[in-house]
């Protein structure tokens, strides 16, 4: 079973580095600005409970959201704000889950929620004073 699933996390890889090398540009999809980052309120619940099971420095240096997620969080009707918490996928990888924050500073969980980032690396902008 878990060759398996060691096998298709190796496809899934492979496949997603396909797709951004067959791409016209190489990283095109990952900087459109239009990515999909909407995440459920439970899998947003496990990521961060994964987090704080486990709380460890993050081996990433950062990461991309596309403005689209956060036109949709900050167009819900009462958002004023974004909060972030930091989250960890079921597999270690550290993500952030975006929330939507009203006007009494509550998370409007009810609300449209998101979660990853195209994580640097290997998805880093060119060396600058921010990441060198």
């Amino acid at each position: 079973m878990r060759v398996r699933l060691a096998m298709l996390g190796g496809i899934v890889a492979l496949s997603f580095a396909l797709a951004i090398v067959l791409s016209p540009s190489g990283l095109e999809a990952q900087y459109s600005g239009n990515v999909n980052n909407v995440v459920p309120l439970d899998t947003a619940v496990k990521y961060i409970h994964n987090f704080n099971q486990n709380k460890v420095a993050p081996y990433i240096k950062g990461g991309y959201f596309g403005r689209n997620i956060f036109d949709q969080i900050l167009a819900q009707h009462g958002v004023i704000g974004i909060r972030y918490y930091y989250g960890a996928k079921n597999d270690g990888t550290p993500t952030l889950i975006l929330v939507g924050v009203d006007s009494t500073g509550s998370d409007m969980v009810t609300g449209l929620i998101g979660e990853w980032s195209s994580q640097c690396p290997p998805f880093c902008a060119p060396t600058n004073l921010l990441n060198k």
